[in-house]
């Protein structure tokens, strides 16, 4: 799944998801709770309880934590601990306690078991999120999401050949509108200068910056 935080990957069946609206970063992410370490990848309930056992209850606690002093942690609860890595826990939690959930789940992407795997995959923390309904989903190479695009202009687009974030963000306004204008006078007013920006955004995952650049736009417009 590629995350309205992440960069989308390729595929149609793969999922980006969008922010679930503007407001207050602080209410947005109310619901994580600073003691719920599983949001780290590599944590689950057991570790989180061994971790809570030895006075680490927070993200700002679990930073704080050098990967040496989790491994001896971790050590003091029998092989089946011995094969964790901790490594990168510390770092996925600094970014948690410092508000910085995009950055985490870009980093997320790139972990297996909290682990570097050099391959893109699912992120814990964005599958919370939309579970507790903090951000949507959407269809990797969904051109609605782009502000001024509905169903029939990403009709347009599809049989025009621009059928994914990438294309879009590739093709000029002027080209656009060549296809909006060809539609008929029902598309002419649309006004695509901000969409291949937008598609950009969207195709290189950075989220947070495509929801700030679209609420200063109405209907795609600047």
């Amino acid at each position: 799944m590629a995350s309205s935080f992440a960069a989308g990957a390729a595929g149609s069946a793969t999922s980006g998801m969008a922010f679930a609206g503007g407001g207050d970063d602080s209410g947005k992410y109310a619901k994580l709770k600073t003691n719920n370490l599983q949001i780290i990848e590599g944590i689950g309930p057991k570790m989180e309880e061994v971790l809570k056992e030895n006075g680490i209850d927070s993200w700002s606690e679990l930073a704080a934590k050098s990967p040496e002093e989790l491994r001896a942690i971790l050590n003091k609860y029998g092989d089946s601990y011995k094969i964790i890595d901790p490594s990168s826990w510390a770092a996925q939690a600094k970014m948690a306690a410092d508000g910085d959930f995009n950055g985490l789940v870009l980093l997320q992407k790139d972990l297996d078991g909290g682990v570097a795997t050099g391959t893109s995959s699912d992120s814990k923390l964005e599958k919370l999120m939309i579970k507790l309904g903090i951000i949507k989903s959407y269809k990797q190479d969904d051109l609605k999401i782009v502000e001024g695009i509905g169903p029939k202009i990403e009709e347009l687009l599809h049989n025009a050949g621009i059928k994914t974030w990438k294309a879009l963000s590739e093709a000029s306004p002027a080209s656009i509108k060549e296809i909006l204008t060809a539609a008929g006078p029902n598309f002419q007013l649309a006004d695509p200068e901000t969409w291949p920006k937008q598609a950009e955004l969207a195709d290189a995952g950075k989220w947070a910056e495509l929801e700030e650049y679209q609420s200063f736009l109405q209907g795609g417009k600047g």
